[in-house]
């Protein structure tokens, strides 16, 4: 496989890059849950690659942990070794073609590719998370969906070694990806974007897109997105809209007066139960008024035995 990673590894301090026993909340936008019995947060692939090595070792399960959005993490924490990518935000040009690393912030990987003249994300602007994160769950918003705009994938498989998926053998689909079910690390994206010498162009239309969620209210409390996925042919939002639910809390946990299909912590005492609890109690009204279940978008993370 031919790849621009360098993969050599290289002598890592495991007890300097592994913590015990440390919170999540101040890693997920929700800002709830418990601890990992152990993190990780690796700054490069040779460190990617010793960690998952050190946790096979040891017989532990591996979590990843992206940008943070989209995910419930668990009161009661997450066992074995949590992985987050925040560390792994490097990036790269090299003519049509913009890689990134899987921690980069999407909105900040917006910004670099219109900097160095290459659009085609835009219509993705202000949507929260990672790159890899995006990738991992296809993102989409504004017609566009990113998998349509992916080049290759270079991923970890469950050895650690390092495997490329190529954007034409497809395997994307509404709110999914190849990725899913499957313990590989997304560690490198190739976006082939087209180029663009208009730049202040390309930033209006970012920050149009960016501007619309921040003026709808979504954000204005500490929320993952949306909850559940859409049934087909019709807006999740507006079946929890129109059952009434709108503003229905459990304990800090609340559905978003501005949009129906995010739960949003409304009290820095809400934990993940009161947003699970609240999940639960919206899919179950739906099914009874409309005969309709709604599949759960956002990811449970860590001890929920549910």
């Amino acid at each position: 496989m031919v790849t621009t990673i360098r993969n050599a590894d290289e002598k890592i301090n495991i007890d300097r890059l592994v913590t015990r026993d440390v919170p999540l909340a101040p890693l997920s936008t929700y800002g709830t849950g418990g601890s990992a019995d152990f993190l990780a947060s690796p700054r490069d692939l040779a460190q990617l690659r010793a960690v998952i090595r050190w946790a096979a070792g040891k017989q532990l399960p591996v979590t990843v942990l992206a940008g943070g959005s989209n995910v419930l993490i668990s009161d009661d924490g997450v066992e074995g070794l949590v992985i987050s990518t925040g560390n792994l935000n490097a990036h790269h040009v090299r003519g049509c073609i913009f890689c990134a690393q899987s921690g980069l912030m999407l909105d900040t990987a917006i910004n670099v590719a219109i900097e160095h003249s290459l659009s085609g994300l835009e219509p993705l602007g202000g949507l929260p998370g990672s790159v890899g994160g995006a990738v991992w769950g296809n993102a989409g918003s504004g017609g566009l969906w990113i998998s349509e705009l992916i080049e290759w994938v270079d991923y970890l498989d469950e050895e650690g070694e390092l495997v490329r998926f190529q954007g034409m053998d497809n395997g994307f689909s509404y709110k999914r990806s190849p990725f899913m079910g499957k313990n590989w690390i997304l560690f490198e994206i190739a976006f082939r974007l087209t180029p663009n010498k208009n730049t202040s162009d390309a930033r209006l239309r970012k920050e149009q897109s960016r501007s619309s969620r921040l003026e709808s209210g979504q954000f204005d409390y500490p929320s993952a997105g949306c909850v559940f996925k859409n049934p087909r042919g019709i807006s999740a939002g507006k079946l929890i809209d129109d059952a009434g639910l709108k503003g229905f809390s459990v304990g800090g946990a609340a559905v978003s007066e501005h949009h129906a299909n995010f739960i949003v912590r409304t009290s820095g005492e809400a934990t993940s139960s009161d947003i699970y609890e609240l999940s639960t109690i919206i899919a179950h009204e739906v099914k009874r008024k409309y005969q309709t279940d709604l599949e759960r978008e956002i990811i449970l993370i860590g001890r929920w035995n549910r």
